[in-house]
């Protein structure tokens, strides 16, 4: 939560954010659909179970993070074309800081990534996105590759049980081989604060993210144990916890033995 670092409130970020006055602007959305176009001729994405995201109605969307993080766009822009809604993603604090970025993220429905946030916007009636790795996930080494990134990352367990809202899991193949991670950079971790915002070094094709095939699974709804009155029972949350975890690394478990080529799928 944003209350853990003080910068937050030195550059203004809000903790809470109205969803009736939600600054998502569709207009500013499809102006960027040519970007994601290139994304699509360039991954080649495909999606198995997008049937599972509901056309109304709350679901905290989970999903692991690829290198950079560039990939939500696509995950993101199938869903709105699907169901014709675009969930609201919970961002990392940093990317709010400028106001530039601040202005840009919040165009594309991304919302400081607090609890109070999150469950206002369930209640509303939206659907919510998550990357319980956050930047762990996104700039994971060489040997995490498609293990995911969260034993500090239980909020999220708490949200959809105290919002009684399902889980919906979305993973994604190819996503964590678009670079590769030669190497890190500690300058910019030391200025955050944290080894986990250490720059990666990246190699690709060339500068660019090497082609390769993306193919994302979408779980169907999952229900938790327990509900409002129990966000607090540790043991419980844990449960829960562990078996969304063992449900995300089975489908990246799954698909990585059903995926025939790295560039092809």
């Amino acid at each position: 939560m944003f209350s853990q670092y003080p910068l937050s409130s030195f550059f203004n970020i809000p903790d809470y954010i109205d969803p009736e006055k939600d600054l998502f602007n569709v207009h500013f959305f499809n102006r960027l659909m040519p970007f994601v176009k290139m994304l699509k001729w360039y991954f080649r994405p495909t999606f198995h179970g997008m049937e599972n995201i509901p056309k109304d109605g709350a679901a905290l969307l989970v999903g692991n993070h690829g290198l950079i993080g560039f990939d939500a766009f696509l995950i993101f822009a199938a869903i709105y074309e699907s169901t014709g809604r675009l969930p609201r993603g919970l961002g990392d604090y940093h990317i709010f800081m400028d106001p530039i970025s601040r202005a840009f993220w919040t165009k594309l429905g991304a919302i400081p990534g607090t609890p109070t946030n999150a469950e206002n916007f369930l209640h509303a009636g939206h659907l919510v996105n998550v990357y319980p790795g956050g930047v762990r996930d996104a700039w994971k080494d060489k040997d995490q590759l498609y293990k995911l990134q969260w034993a500090k990352s239980k909020g999220f367990i708490r949200i959809a049980m105290k919002s009684q809202v399902p889980i919906i899991l979305h993973m994604g193949i190819g996503t964590d081989e678009t670079y590769s991670i030669i190497g890190k950079t500690s300058l910019f971790g030391q200025l955050l604060g944290h080894p986990k915002y250490e720059l990666p070094i990246l190699f690709g094709l060339g500068p660019l993210p090497k082609p390769v095939k993306f193919t994302y699974y979408i779980s169907k709804p999952i229900s938790l144990k327990g509900g409002v009155n129990d966000v607090n029972n540790i043991d419980l949350i844990d449960e829960n916890h562990k078996y969304v975890w063992e449900i995300g690394e089975k489908m990246l478990s799954d698909g990585l033995k059903n995926r025939k080529s790295v560039w092809f799928g």
